[in-house]
């Protein structure tokens, strides 16, 4: 895609940054990207950019000039979780990354990951209070999340759309963010934020048809968000995170986009990981128990 926008503005797309020039007083941008399984989108701003270059990737943050409180973390943030996805999972597929602030008029999200660019809302990251609650690091949460699904969902696969499609995307951005926080914070901290998910799961469960995990539809993010990190960090626990890895890994190079995988695929790649049929067994029944 090729954008044009106004001469003080810049403008961020989809895929990395191939030219940058000015014509008639405008200023246009040209990115590409190879592939698009997902969506793509574009936002224009007269952004202030830091960027850095870490292990030959260009790292990207595009913000307001009063919103710059959190864009160190978030640059931290983004190195641990570039390191942990591409030792377990597998070579990030763009050269650059880049984060850019959007609006807090933008409803219904708090932040999408596109093709090597993740668009994040004002009020929920750049201008956010990091410091108001020690327990609670969303800039941590949000580029962790994000930031794999540059592995799971959006640029590498592209998940039959059919019954549990959303468990190949946010549950497998799930267990990502709860491992990298695991990382940072330690398990023990790890652990109490799953209980918070446990309720938020124990809460909603109730109010909507209850479905396994690996059938769950989009509309149910009690189960594919909050139900799949208590399962998937269960499933760590049973045949350790770094088998969980192995089959992640396996799976990512096996069903990679213009395939259509499903979740059958995903829980055989956990199957050849197990020791025996008693822990296969164990996993069917975590993820089809409703």
């Amino acid at each position: 895609m090729t954008v044009s926008t106004e001469k003080n503005q810049t403008a961020i797309g989809t895929g990395d940054l191939i030219q940058h020039y000015s014509k008639d007083k405008r200023n246009y941008f040209h990115y590409r990207s190879n592939r698009i399984p997902f969506r793509f989108a574009v936002s224009s701003a007269r952004y202030q950019a830091k960027s850095i270059v870490y292990k030959g990737i260009t790292i990207n943050i595009f913000y307001n000039k009063k919103h710059s409180e959190n864009v160190d973390h978030l640059l931290e943030n983004a190195k641990i979780t570039l390191d942990y996805c591409t030792q377990n999972f597998g070579k990030y597929p763009f050269k650059t990354i880049s984060f850019a602030e959007v609006s807090s008029f933008t409803k219904g999200f708090a932040a999408t990951a596109y093709p090597s660019t993740i668009f994040m809302t004002e009020d929920m990251l750049f201008h956010a209070n990091i410091h108001a609650d020690q327990n609670q690091d969303v800039i941590n949460e949000l580029a962790g999340h994000e930031l794999s699904h540059l592995w799971w969902g959006n640029s590498q696969i592209d998940p039959d759309d059919r019954e549990g499609a959303t468990m190949l995307t946010e549950t497998l951005a799930m267990y990502t963010e709860m491992m990298i926080y695991k990382k940072m914070h330690g398990k023990e901290k790890m652990l109490e934020k799953l209980k918070v998910h446990q309720q938020i799961f124990d809460n909603e469960k109730g109010l909507s048809e209850n479905q396994p995990l690996y059938k769950v539809s989009g509309e149910n993010t009690h189960i594919s968000y909050s139900k799949g990190a208590v399962i998937m960090v269960k499933l760590s626990e049973l045949i350790g995170e770094d088998n969980v890895n192995k089959a992640l890994k396996n799976f990512l190079l096996h069903n990679q986009y213009p395939k259509k995988p499903t979740t059958l695929d995903l829980l055989s790649e956990f199957y050849k990981v197990s020791p025996d049929e008693k822990v296969k067994k164990k996993i069917y029944n975590s993820f089809s128990s409703e």
